[in-house]
């Protein structure tokens, strides 16, 4: 169903994307690493699942927002190894695999095979004290061979990968040069909507020795332009049945300018109201949407340094009619908080707010994001963090 608000899994509920979908199927025939790249909500798990699904792969997932939060700056090692250790776990069911990756992996953590099935919680932290960073090399190489030897890819999905930067006592690079160089059945697939800082965790990867000089492929994903954007609208309305009139589309257009999961769930809202003679209003579906960012947009802000200059900050970009320049922005944020505020601090305050999704910028010139929950969420979380 195209209106199905969780990742999408098969093509036929998956709008477009032909060409994504096509680039990086390639990519992992040829085994080339690549990271996926767009806006939160724009679609980046589910192009990942729909393509990977298409190829012939045993498939470690490894969802790093489970160990995401907004109040820590780092994350210790077990988090993650856990994580890689759930995703083994789960292809080993996945695909029956059993057998000698079984053993391996028992015999890695110090523990029986029956309590890794299992996944028993205690045996397994127990095991993490023995288990070393060079352990997810080695762990990975018998993968990748036993994947070869069943005739399968072996794809590895890093999912929001910024987080890696976030965890303490692994050495990424490293990791990644020893899959990169022995595990060549192998493609590694970043996904990440915090473009800025996911740049910078890779470059520290790919320029970083002993992973100098490896190729990681780029895959962009940018929101529908409009026509595709009421396309999507109308078959979505079409496959489950109910008449939606041409101005309540034009009127969602307006307001979601595009970004997919934004349409997908004012599809799935409005849809279900019809069908079940609620009244709803688009505005009401934006409030609903607005919140989710709001929360987001105060959670970060909270873990800034300052609050307040954060949300001066965007609040001058919301007076200056949603966009300006860097001496605009500064002056009018100046204003709000009743202080001179150095220009270099406000630089270093909006490239943050860039590197992490929340604004965007052309040229010179800085604005936040057109859809409307984005834009209120994110001025309606400042505006309440500035006046408490």
């Amino acid at each position: 169903m195209l209106f199905d608000v969780r990742p999408k899994e098969y093509r036929k509920d998956l709008y477009d994307r032909e060409k994504e979908i096509e680039m990086i199927k390639d990519s992992i025939q040829r085994k080339t690493w690549i990271v996926v790249l767009g806006m939160k909500r724009v679609g980046k798990t589910s192009i990942v699942n729909v393509s990977v699904n298409e190829t012939n792969s045993i498939v470690l997932n490894l969802n790093l927002m489970r160990i995401y939060n907004p109040k820590k700056s780092n994350y210790p090692r077990s988090s993650f190894i856990n994580l890689f250790l759930e995703s083994i776990n789960s292809a080993i069911k996945k695909y029956t695999l059993g057998g000698k990756v079984l053993r391996v992996v028992s015999n890695v953590l110090g523990i029986d095979e029956s309590s890794f099935i299992d996944f028993n919680a205690v045996k397994i932290r127990a095991g993490l004290k023995k288990f070393r960073n060079e352990d997810i090399g080695f762990l990975t190489r018998e993968m990748d061979e036993l994947a070869k030897d069943n005739g399968k890819n072996l794809v590895i999905i890093f999912d929001e990968a910024q987080e890696l930067a976030k965890v303490n006592g692994i050495n990424f690079s490293s990791v990644f040069h020893d899959i990169y160089d022995y595990c060549k059945n192998t493609t590694i697939i970043f996904t990440g909507s915090m473009i800025g800082i996911l740049e910078k965790v890779l470059k520290n990867i790919e320029y970083e020795k002993p992973f100098f000089g490896r190729y990681i492929r780029r895959i962009y994903l940018e929101r529908f332009d409009r026509e595709a954007s009421k396309d999507f609208l109308v078959k979505g309305f079409e496959e489950e049945e109910v008449k939606v009139s041409d101005e309540v589309l034009e009127d969602a257009l307006n307001k979601f300018d595009g970004v997919p999961g934004w349409l997908t769930f004012f599809g799935s809202e409005y849809s279900f109201s019809l069908k079940h003679n609620k009244a709803i209003k688009v505005d009401d579906i934006v409030k609903m949407a607005m919140k989710e960012v709001k929360e987001e947009a105060k959670n970060f802000i909270l873990s800034t340094q300052s609050k307040e200059r954060y949300s001066a900050t965007i609040l001058a970009l919301e007076r200056l009619g949603g966009k300006g320049e860097l001496k605009q922005i500064t002056k009018v944020a100046s204003s709000i908080l009743g202080e001179d505020v150095p220009e270099p601090r406000i630089y270093e305050i909006l490239n943050r707010l860039l590197d992490y999704g929340f604004i965007e910028k052309q040229a010179e010139e800085y604005s936040l994001l057109k859809d409307l929950p984005n834009k209120v969420g994110v001025v309606e979380a400042a505006s309440e963090l500035l006046s408490s």
